[in-house]
Parts: structure tokens; sequence; C-alpha cells
């Protein structure tokens, strides 16, 4: 089978929800901003997860947010959250399905210390800590 470099993917798609988030992109806008970004930096089987993540993660979002929600701290509301926190959480909430629960806090960890303020990190992996 051909190896697939699963943390870009999951990079990337984070990225991609960012995009949707920020924009409200149509789907067709996203398959294009997909197709014009990542193919060129990924191989063809790599597009096609990272698609199949961005599509199932945005399809789950409105499922996703009162999960957030509720393990927010008492006070905070999802609105406070910035769209790279949100983008963030929604993948990784989709990816509890099928990687184990360390791994994809840890990747969460890593992407917020690279795209979000300097604490967020810690914000992040006590969200996702909390989810059953």
């Amino acid at each position: 089978m051909e190896k697939v470099r699963k943390k870009l993917i999951r990079e990337k798609a984070v990225i991609a929800v960012y995009q949707y988030l920020l924009t409200n992109a149509t789907d067709k806008e996203i398959e294009n901003y997909l197709n014009n970004y990542y193919k060129p930096r990924m191989e063809d089987r790599e597009v096609a997860l990272c698609k199949t993540l961005v599509f199932n993660t945005i399809s789950r979002i409105d499922e996703y947010k009162p999960l957030i929600q509720k393990h927010l701290k008492k006070g905070w509301t999802l609105e406070r959250l910035s769209l790279m926190e949100k983008a963030i959480l929604y993948v990784s909430i989709y990816e509890l399905n099928d990687y184990s629960k360390e791994i994809v806090v840890n990747q969460a960890v890593e992407l917020a210390k690279k795209y979000c303020d300097e604490d967020t990190y810690k914000f992040i992996n006590g969200v996702l800590a909390s989810i059953d």
C-alpha cells in the first residue's frame, strides 16, 4: 500500500476548514482550493484523503459545536474562539473516530503551537482531552 503523510494531510485539512470558516466557501470553491494549492505539494492519494477529511469534517460541524461548548470553561462561548482554534478542534474531533486520542491530541497541540496564540495549545489539549 502506498504510504501517505497523515500529518501533512491533517495540517492541510485544518487550513482548508479554516478557509471554509473564514469565507463560507462552497464545496466547489473548496475543491478548487484543494486542487490548486495542494496538488503540486501532495500525491494524488494524499489530496483525495485530505478532501475526504475536509468535507466530512465540514458536514459535521453543527454536531461538533455543542460538544465543544460542553467542554469549554464556564462563561466561555464558542464565539470566543478564533476560527483557527475551531478548525483544529473540528478536524480533531472528526479524527477521534479513526485514530487514538493520544495521536489526535498531540497533532492538534502541534498545530495550535504553529498557527495560534502562544498558550492556545493548552486550551486545545484541555478540550480534546475532556471529550469521551
